[in-house]
């Protein structure tokens, strides 16, 4: 057993360099709480010439148009994208890492708190590929499987570092990412990509009830005709889109639901 201590040095980081080798690749994801066979949320990522399409599936509204959120590295940003009101919003990188380090000195007496942006797990890995990060405050079982190649690793584990952080700033009162990016650093050593995540969070001080989230990652290392098209289209609304503050992007979201 393995005991790892990952607090996300954002300066060491060279979280802006572009992918030595851009691969395409596709991942699906559903996301399931507790027990429930009905998935909370189901995602569509696209991993294209160094360009990551995340496509979230409204289920609750169907007849609307999938949200886009397009993470750019090598500009530095996300653009977000709200096809049914024709409408754009970019988040520049360096508002996202800002967030994250004020998250990161910030001090709080909850011991929670404390570890979510401090974490220190103790870290198991089976020869079946099964990876186990675990703590009192929280635990990640993964099962993985190899990356088709070491810059497809990075390439996953860079998109995911980002999104997660993206997600805490635009979700107020979520979660800190650094537990997921210590998630992905033990992934991205070993070459790997999860298959399905089970993460579960205990009762305790400042969080009133036991939480269990499970995502099931379903891979494949080409994209399909359809994604191609979807790619297309996606490119055609960033340029007719009118761009709109992204707080006024999220408010219109939430009118919606």
């Amino acid at each position: 057993m393995l005991r790892v201590r990952t607090l996300a040095c954002l300066a060491c980081l060279s979280i802006l360099g572009t992918f030595a080798v851009a691969e395409d690749f596709r991942i699906e994801t559903n996301v399931y709480s507790g027990t429930s066979k009905v998935p909370l949320s189901q995602n569509i990522t696209l991993f294209q010439a160094g360009y990551v399409y995340d496509y979230l599936v409204n289920q609750k509204l169907p007849h609307l148009s999938d949200r886009v959120a397009i993470f750019d590295q090598s500009h530095g940003r996300f653009v977000v994208l709200d096809p049914d009101r024709k409408v754009k919003a970019e988040v520049k990188t360096d508002e996202v890492l800002l967030f994250a380090s004020k998250l990161q000195a910030a001090r709080s007496t909850n011991a929670f708190r404390r570890f979510a942006v401090d974490p220190d797990f103790e870290v198991e890995f089976s020869q079946d590929g099964e990876l186990t990060l675990s703590s009192e405050h929280m635990t990640y079982r993964l099962k993985t499987m190899p990356a088709q190649s070491a810059d497809a690793a990075t390439q996953y584990r860079e998109f995911s570092d980002w999104y997660a952080r993206f997600n805490t700033m635009s979700k107020p009162g979520s979660t800190p990412p650094f537990a997921r990016m210590a998630v992905n650093a033990e992934l991205v050593k070993r070459g790997l990509i999860p298959t399905e995540v089970s993460l579960s969070i205990p009762t305790q001080s400042g969080i009133s009830k036991a939480t269990t989230l499970r995502s099931e990652h379903h891979v494949s290392w080409r994209l399909l005709p359809r994604d191609l098209e979807r790619i297309e289209k996606t490119a055609t609304q960033l340029t007719t889109f009118k761009l709109i503050d992204f707080d006024q992007l999220e408010r219109m979201s939430l009118s919606k639901r």
